[in-house]
Formats: structure tokens, sequence, C-alpha cells
């Protein structure tokens, strides 16, 4: 017990500090709003701001959460595979490393001009809906080019993690299961994808990072009404800068929470690793 006390302790002295600076920062600031203005935003997630042209502080967070979830996810169903063929074939990973390498240094927010042209406007509710797409408010924020953004995002490290992890599997391994007559598809589900599971794992984590900062950023698309992100520009534009700040916190909150559930995944994922060492 006295160690996790000891570790909450710690952990909490630069919050801590955060909020002392930012309660003295805040007296006879006009920029830096006072704490008990984001607090009480805070306390009332689902009212509508009164002076800002966005959804509530809870519409916009699930809005955001939900674009990340489908180009995340997005990522993973494409990237996991990749990310093995490069690992396990040299010929795909001599075709397919450079390009890869080249546009992971490129930022995500960049190739947002370009998804622009390739995807215009459109959502799953023009494609569905045509004309109509406004009255499906959640189906039409989910602009194909936002969704691209986040997808590239996150795809990268996803990706590289995978084939490295891929490609330390031990041969010693590989040959066992040959000498027993394991197929193709059995020596990738029996022994490669458990041995690289755990930098899959560090690939989701980085990824899911990446794409949560992305969404933010990617919010300043054009037509676009929801989202933390929009309501941050929205209230940098109109000096309501409690909400700003009240979706800030929102979004650390969530980061958090993204990334203790991959770092509780990864944990069950590689509980092996510390016992094969």
């Amino acid at each position: 017990m006295k160690p996790l006390l000891r570790k909450l302790a710690l952990g909490a002295i630069v919050p801590a500090a955060l909020i002392v600076l930012w309660h003295w920062a805040s007296q006879d600031s006009a920029v830096v709003p006072s704490l008990g203005s984001v607090l009480e935003i805070l306390g009332h997630p689902f009212r509508e701001p009164a002076t800002l042209e966005c959804t509530s502080l809870a519409s916009g967070a699930w809005v955001s959460v939900l674009r990340v979830v489908c180009g995340f996810g997005l990522a993973v169903v494409t990237a996991i595979p990749v990310g093995l063929l490069v690992g396990r074939s040299t010929t795909v990973s001599e075709v397919l490393s450079p390009a890869i390498t080249v546009m992971m240094v490129v930022s995500p927010v960049a190739w947002l001009p370009v998804t622009i042209l390739v995807f215009g406007l459109s959502s799953p509710a023009t494609a569905l809906y045509g004309d109509a797409s406004w009255e499906h408010g959640v189906l039409d924020q989910l602009r194909f080019a936002v969704i691209a953004v986040i997808w590239l995002g996150a795809f990268f490290p996803i990706a590289l993690n995978t084939a490295g992890g891929a490609r330390g599997v031990r041969e010693a391994h590989l040959e066992a299961v040959r000498v027993l007559g394991a197929r193709r598809w059995q020596t990738l589900t029996k022994v490669i994808i458990p041995s690289a599971a755990p930098a899959i794992m560090t690939g989701l984590r980085l990824g899911g990072g990446i794409a949560w900062r992305v969404i933010i950023a990617a919010e300043v698309f054009p037509g676009t009404r929801s989202g933390l992100g929009y309501m941050i520009t929205t209230a940098h534009a109109q000096a309501a800068y409690e909400y700003a700040f009240a979706a800030i916190v929102v979004i650390a909150v969530i980061g958090l929470a993204l990334d203790g559930g991959l770092r509780l995944a990864a944990a069950t994922v590689s509980h092996w690793q510390p016992k094969e060492r």
C-alpha cells in the first residue's frame, strides 16, 4: 500500500504545480480563464455554449473520439498486415521500406490539403444519403479527408513496429515448428504474431497517441462543425478562452485513458516476455 501511495503522491506533484501556476496566471488576466470558470463548464458537459457556434463539450468529445476510432481502426487493420509482410519478406521490405520511411517523416497534418483534394467534403452521409447528408449530423461529420489524415498518422508507427517484431522472431522457433510440420498459416498465427505482439502493442500505443493528437489539428478541416479541436479554434476566435481550456482538459483526460488502455493491453500481451528472456 505504501509504494502505491508514494507513487500517487509523486505523480501528483507536477499536476498540482500546474494548477497552482494556472491559478496564479489567471489573476487579472484577460486571456487565461479562472480555474472556477473552466470547472463550471466541465461540470455541465451537455450544455450548449451560449456564446459559441459549436456543440456541447460532451458532443464535441464524442465526435472527436468517433473520428479517431475510425481512423485508428483503419490503421490497425491495414498496418499490421503490411508490417508482417515487410518484416518477413525481403522483397516486400526492399519495395515498401523506402516509401514508408519517406512518408513517415512528413507530418500527418501536412497531408490534409492532399486528402481534401482527393475526398473533398465527402463523408459516409454523402455516400449514403446524397444531398440529404446534412440531416445525419454525426455521419456527415466523419469526413473521409479527416479520417484519412488520422489513418496516415497512425499507420506508420504501427507498420514499422510490427515489421521490427516480425523480423525479430527467433529462427530456432521457426525451425522447430517447421520440423513439426506446421503450415504457413499456423507458423504465422502460432509463432510470428505472438512473438511480434509486444512490438505490435508498442506500435499501437505510438499510433494511438499520434492519432489523438492529429485529430485536434485536423478538425480545422473546412465544413467541420463539431469536435474538440473545432471548439478550441472557435473559442480562440471569439475570445471565450474558458471553453478552449475546458476542451484541453478533456483532451488530456481522454488521451490518458487511451494510453492507459493500450498500456494495459500491452502488459497483458507481453506478460511472458520477462520469462522468455
